[in-house]
């Protein structure tokens, strides 16, 4: 982590002064991308494993900025993939066509998941991994319904919404944890429901495994939804040693206050880093109209 301050102290001087918001922070016009870096090893010595979650922003949506859409941006959402490295990344509104590009142009990862509905380019909730950090020992979907081994929709829902997940082994140090990824709908009602069938599929498969739970929940981590969740999980953004708590929207415009995009856990003894993935790619302001968020867990 000191290596990265240092890289601050050196290069902010060379972008001009800026003015301190009531908040206690420098408010600063910066180009975030002309230093990001990061090195998991930076933080502790000890071996670790990044986990992301980013909503793409489905890839048939017609934004009112035609630069915002998706055939317009891939590539700079393919970039920020290619440096930042997660070792996996849960996605969230990413279509099939959207998937295989992501593959095609990151060729280091792999991918597992399946439509959320009977139509075969439909939206996943996929999981994008680094073949050479991760062993995928296995992975699966559910659907966040009355069934959740069948294709189906929770009666009140606005539409079809899963769950993926793999069960993963870090080469390094043998250790096998849990990455669950999912997208919570829209209606408020249904929510709770939603996150008791994630909850009852954890606390009946995953043992006494390390879990890492990402999503777009389309509410704030402070909902009473969470409240189960909370006795056994933790929230990487208010435990990690270091890190933000920035508003993870910004809807092509500007960044919001709003978050949605959070990282739960369990079972990893530390989240060294929580980090929302705010800097320009590529010359795009918004690779998305939410901002990718990862842990850093270790083991």
């Amino acid at each position: 982590m000191k290596k990265i301050f240092l890289i601050l102290l050196c290069v902010l001087p060379l972008f001009g002064c800026g003015k301190m918001g009531k908040d206690g922070r420098l408010k600063q016009k910066v180009d975030w991308g002309q230093w990001y870096y990061d090195d998991e090893s930076a933080d502790l010595d000890k071996p670790s494993v990044m986990v992301m979650s980013f909503n793409v922003r489905y890839g048939t949506a017609v934004e009112a900025n035609e630069s915002d859409n998706w055939n317009n941006r891939r590539d700079a959402c393919c970039a920020m993939v290619n440096s930042v490295r997660p070792v996996l990344m849960g996605v969230q509104e990413c279509m099939k066509f959207q998937r295989d590009y992501i593959v095609a142009h990151c060729p280091d990862y792999d991918v597992v998941g399946v439509s959320r509905d009977e139509t075969v380019d439909g939206e996943q909730t996929a999981i994008f991994y680094l073949r050479d950090s991760v062993t995928v020992e296995d992975w699966g979907t559910i659907w966040l319904s009355e069934t959740p081994d069948e294709v189906s929709k929770h009666p009140w829902a606005g539409n079809y919404r899963t769950a993926t997940w793999v069960k993963a082994t870090h080469k390094k140090t043998g250790n096998t944890f849990y990455h669950v990824n999912t997208h919570l709908d829209l209606k408020e009602e249904v929510r709770g429901f939603e996150m008791e069938v994630i909850m009852n599929f954890i606390h009946s498969n995953c043992g006494s495994l390390p879990v890492a739970l990402t999503a777009d929940w389309n509410t704030g981590e402070n909902d009473d939804i969470f409240a189960d969740m909370y006795l056994t999980f933790q929230n990487a953004r208010m435990t990690s040693v270091t890190g933000d708590a920035y508003g993870t929207v910004n809807w092509f415009q500007e960044q919001s206050k709003e978050r949605l995009d959070h990282i739960f856990y369990r079972g990893f003894p530390v989240c060294s880093k929580f980090i929302t993935v705010v800097q320009s790619w590529e010359g795009h302001k918004f690779i998305s109209d939410h901002y990718p968020v990862y842990a850093v867990f270790i083991f």
